[in-house]
């Protein structure tokens, strides 16, 4: 046997890998064939029934010791003290190095202690502490520092099984995967150094230059840079991250398909939804089933079916009971608006020093709900930067007891309340007086204003006619007033009830006293009441309703707590979820004492207390429109009980709830 001295290291290195990658073109691989097997016994199982050949002593070792071991007669191969060469064995192709070994001749087994080197001819090699083989199984158990590279991934870990007949390898105590500019660190691995595919489960963590990704289980092709994962799942790119549940991702194009709950998160908006597809380098998405599209921007949420988002242009489409849910500015009232289809997107500005023309339309079925304002119409055009609204075709808008409609209508917003409306052809205005009475007024065009949501001021041009009922304190029923008069200005008081009226040419008009008013002295021409039709919160949200526009996360999960916060177990998650959340409700800390069935199954620095503990703060990103969203992964153990809570200052418990598991 040739001495190794340290010079020729990396030279001899190179032949024993040489010769052993002959052995195994000629054997087989490097983890389980059977991702799920999680052991080598089942490699062994799984080896054709033909008898291997022995495992040959090279020639050169260092001191031969016979010896007999639990009736067994075995070899032991001790390095020489003088020459230091190390001991070689070969099967086959293959070759081993190493400092000490015990050979069992009966059971074709070697041993091997000290500088372990696995030689492979396609340049692919192994080194570790200590190596058990069998040669008729061709698995190599290596252990303490065990590295293994080939041409394109090196493998580190403490405990790796090789199975040289089918060129797989695992890992089941944590290890490492890296190649020149990605890294891949997980609790269980398997890599097949042929297809270059590999298997990872437990705490899976992948890095490279331009992703990061998290979750329990994936599998990674190394030739195509696919990620494919079946568990929870978060990638982390520049431009955003992404959460899944199932799918694949492709780390070079940043193109995505995922076939379960998916969210895709960027500093500009969010989208969610039961299927997505992504293009990452195009900022390009579909989604279906649950769908959300969050604008942090302008802070608004559209759900529905399906949606479509480009980012160039920014255009999102959303079909099937698409509602949108806008925070008013300065008002914490909510503006909600339902249509069969949504459509936001963005306009070039008239000027370059101008910002970006931003609008929303909605086509058919149109309804909008806020406390103070109620319409209905067949589509409607929504301009953000003036907070302007078109109705077209057919619209009616109810606001404190009065009803305004029109062939077309436009509504400007300000301070989160109507400013000012405009009702173009055939324009009709009817409210209700403290005893119900309906004044009405109508004209050819309408121009009204409002002064905090109250109509306050009304222009009539063309046709102009009215009919008001004048009260005495707003109790005592005088009379109704009939005008007819081409243009009219008519003004309100604090109370909603008629202060004065301007006509602008000659009128007509007459006072009626009450008791001799006809029943048709009390409605103009067109009369039609319609508050049968005002849409209410409910029926704008639809399907939306019933879980509070809250994210699909929660389909199918199940409420553990309903308390400050509500808590929902799906799977192997919590989540906390609340609306009408402020920043104050989410910055105290929130813990959760998970209790094992099996306290063995706990650290044992943590057998002392009984449970593991889940301490964290919300991330100031998860409050959006008032509603606070954020889960955790429950631990790997079965659990029989969960404690949730709050924390308040100086760790007062602010609220505390206990779930039993079943």
């Amino acid at each position: 046997m040739i001495p190794l001295q340290k010079s020729a290291i990396g030279v001899y290195t190179a032949i024993i890998w040489g010769l052993l990658l002959f052995f195994l073109a000629h054997t087989g691989g490097l983890f389980a064939q059977n991702p799920t097997s999680g052991g080598s016994s089942a490699d062994a199982k799984q080896q054709p029934a033909k008898k291997e050949p022995p495992i040959e002593l090279l020639p050169g070792a260092g001191v031969l010791i016979g010896d007999v071991v639990k009736g067994e007669n075995v070899r032991k191969v001790l390095m020489d003290s003088l020459t230091k060469a190390q001991i070689g064995f070969r099967q086959g192709g293959a070759m081993m190095f190493c400092d000490s070994a015990i050979q069992y001749i009966g059971r074709n087994v070697v041993h091997a202690f000290g500088r372990i080197y696995l030689i492979d001819a396609d340049s692919t090699t192994a080194v570790g502490d200590s190596l058990f083989y069998d040669g008729n199984t061709r698995i190599a158990r290596l252990r303490g520092n065990v590295v293994l590279r080939d041409k394109d991934k090196t493998v580190t870990t403490n405990r790796l099984d090789y199975n040289l007949a089918t060129k797989i390898a695992n890992y089941s105590g944590g290890g490492m995967v890296q190649d020149d500019s990605s890294r891949l660190t997980s609790r269980i691995g398997y890599y097949n150094t042929i297809t270059k595919v590999a298997n990872f489960r437990g705490n899976v963590y992948y890095q490279s230059p331009e992703t990061e990704l998290s979750g329990d289980t994936l599998t990674y092709n190394a030739r195509s840079k696919i990620v494919y994962f079946n568990s929870r799942t978060r990638i982390k790119t520049r431009n955003g991250d992404i959460i899944t549940d199932k799918g694949e991702y492709n780390t070079v194009l940043g193109k995505s398909n995922f076939k379960g709950r998916t969210k895709i998160d960027t500093d500009e908006y969010t989208i969610s939804g039961d299927v997505l597809d992504y293009d990452r380098v195009m900022e390009r998405g579909f989604a279906k089933g649950n769908v959300e599209f969050y604008n942090k921007r302008d802070n608004f949420i559209i759900l529905g079916d399906f949606t479509r988002y480009d980012g160039v242009p920014e255009t999102s489409q959303v079909y099937g009971n698409a509602v949108l849910i806008s925070p008013q500015k300065n008002s914490k009232d909510t503006l909600f608006l339902a249509a069969d289809t949504l459509i936001s997107y963005k306009e070039a500005p008239l000027a370059d020093s101008l910002p970006a023309i931003k609008k929303l339309t909605a086509y058919r079925n149109v309804r909008i709900y806020r406390s103070d304002f109620q319409s209905k119409c067949d589509s409607l055009g929504y301009h953000l930067n003036d907070s302007t609204i078109f109705f077209y075709y057919d619209p009616v808008i109810w606001t404190k007891g009065s009803q305004l409609v029109a062939k077309d209508i436009s509504v400007r917003m300000k301070n989160g309340q109507i400013d000012s409306m405009s009702l173009q052809e055939k324009a009709f205005v009817i409210s209700q007086d403290t005893l119900l009475n309906f004044n009405q007024i109508k004209g050819k065009n309408i121009d009204a204003k409002f002064y905090k949501g109250e109509l306050r001021k009304v222009f009539v041009s063309g046709n102009g006619e009215s009919i008001f009922h004048v009260l005495e304190q707003d109790t005592l029923f005088m009379g109704l007033n009939y005008v007819k008069c081409s243009d009219m200005i008519i003004t309100f008081n604090d109370s909603a009830q008629l202060q004065d009226i301007l006509f602008i040419k000659q009128p007509e008009g007459k006072f009626i006293p009450p008791h001799e008013i006809k029943q048709e002295n009390k409605y103009l021409d067109d009369f039609n009441w319609r508050s049968s039709e005002k849409p209410a919160k409910g029926v704008v949200l639809g399907i939306h309703a019933a879980n509070q526009y809250r994210s699909g996360d929660l389909k199918g999960a199940l409420m553990i707590v309903d308390d400050f916060f509500k808590v929902f177990l799906k799977g192997d998650r919590l989540i906390f979820y609340r609306t009408d959340a402020d920043e104050a409700d989410i910055k105290p800390e929130f813990f959760v004492h998970v209790y094992p069935k099996n306290k063995n199954d706990l650290p044992i620095d943590k057998r002392k207390t009984g449970y593991e503990n889940l301490d964290f703060r919300f991330p100031a990103k998860q409050l959006q429109n008032r509603t606070a969203k954020h889960d955790l992964v429950l631990p790997e153990f079965k659990a029989a009980r969960v404690v949730i809570g709050q924390y308040g200052a100086k760790k007062k418990i602010l609220w505390q709830k206990s779930y039993n598991f079943r």
